[in-house]
């Protein structure tokens, strides 16, 4: 399948550079007998596909969880050939049971580099990390003691960042790009407003839909306020509809627990048709409430880059669409930054529930540090028009 990935990652990515930073950290773990749970941040539809270059560059094989909604489509072509290239499916609804035992067996039994997306979704946030899931700490020191002193197991953050190759082509096509959206809803476009400028208008005009039909009328304030107001509106009205309370810790989790119930209640053999389309209508309320977290409201205002202007547009463009792949306007270059690797035979004398809380945190502080170190995108005051 390369050549047809490789294809794939140039003409629908738009990914045309590889770089590669800290290598030897995971190439040293390869040619070693130790175990690799490999933990990337998840900002790009691309990034699935481009782990395999890295897996190339250290000469390996990954197997990689995916949620089995990935399976479904063309014509079972999906469900045929992913398996055959170490992707497997993953029930997210399902029992975390099933999880951790399918991780083990690749870790244990075969042998092979595991990669796991410890945010879970992809937010389109390149420089800035959202909370982590404890899922990938739990497989590695689960993996760990079963192998005892076999051999050690290693997380392993590896960070992916996409800068474009040319930022004054890419901001002509962004610039493009908005007009267009702004088109679809019969805005006249300001081309003398800046373009930070506009996409707040055009977010905020979004906002205002949603708010309206959510809440009864548009809110006030500035566009992040807003955005945390809604979003969390409506996970509270989730949660008390089907678990009868507020849930608490991070916003990842919460979402993922009341999603788990509203389909558990889908399955129950007792549910009426009534109640099964009510669940099912408060299952894309679900997506809502994750598309509104995947807008920091002050991603653009903090630091305002060629590259966080293209994946907030990106993003407006997947919301808007058929949830179908948006190829990027410009080509780009993805830098892999390996950061430092967590021996998780550190962690085993601790209490399971303490040891995976701390492996989690130590794993968001090495993750963001190499996205850190790899540095931000173009700053458009950069730019030469």
């Amino acid at each position: 399948m390369k050549g047809y990935r490789n294809n794939f990652i140039r003409k629908t990515h738009n990914v045309s550079g590889f770089v590669y930073e800290e290598i030897d950290r995971l190439k040293g773990l390869v040619e070693s007998d130790a175990r690799i749970l490999i933990a990337p941040n998840h900002s790009d539809n691309a990034d699935g596909l481009v782990l395999y270059r890295l897996a190339e560059e250290v000469d390996s094989m990954f197997c990689q969880m995916a949620t089995r909604e990935l399976f479904e489509g063309n014509f079972g072509f999906r469900h045929f050939i992913f398996p055959r290239c170490g992707i497997f499916p993953i029930d997210r609804e399902g029992s975390v049971l099933g999880a951790l035992k399918s991780a083990k067996d690749v870790l244990v039994r075969i042998a092979k580099p595991l990669v796991v997306y410890p945010e879970g979704e992809v937010y389109h946030t390149n420089d800035r990390l959202t909370p982590l899931r404890e899922g990938a700490a739990a497989m590695a020191l689960t993996s760990q003691k079963a192998l005892t002193d076999e051999a050690p197991v290693y997380i392993v953050p590896v960070a992916l960042k996409y800068h474009y190759l040319d930022p004054e082509a890419a901001m002509a096509g962004l610039a493009k790009q908005l007009t267009g959206l702004e088109s679809r809803f019969k805005w006249v476009a300001k081309p003398e407003e800046s373009i930070s400028r506009r996409i707040y208008r055009f977010a905020s005009g979004l906002l205002a839909l949603k708010e309206v039909e959510f809440l009864g009328s548009p809110g006030s304030g500035t566009v992040p306020d807003r955005v945390e107001n809604l979003r969390d509106k409506l996970l509270e009205r989730l949660e008390n509809r089907h678990l009868g309370k507020l849930g608490s810790g991070e916003l990842p989790d919460r979402i993922s627990m009341v999603h788990r119930r509203i389909v558990e209640r889908i399955k129950e053999e007792e549910a009426t048709d009534e109640t099964r389309r009510a669940c099912r209508r408060d299952l894309d309320l679900t997506f809502i409430v994750v598309q509104l977290f995947s807008y920091p409201g002050d991603y653009i205002h903090e630091y305002p880059t060629v590259e966080r202007i293209g994946e907030t547009l990106l993003k407006f463009e997947q919301d808007l669409g058929d949830g179908g792949y948006v190829t990027p306007v410009s080509a780009r270059r993805l830098t892999f930054r390996i950061g430092e690797p967590i021996d998780t035979r550190e962690y085993v004398n601790q209490k399971p529930r303490e040891a995976v809380r701390a492996m989690t945190d130590v794993l968001s502080e090495r993750l963001q540090k190499a996205l850190d170190e790899i540095g931000p995108g173009t700053h458009i005051k950069d730019l030469k028009g």
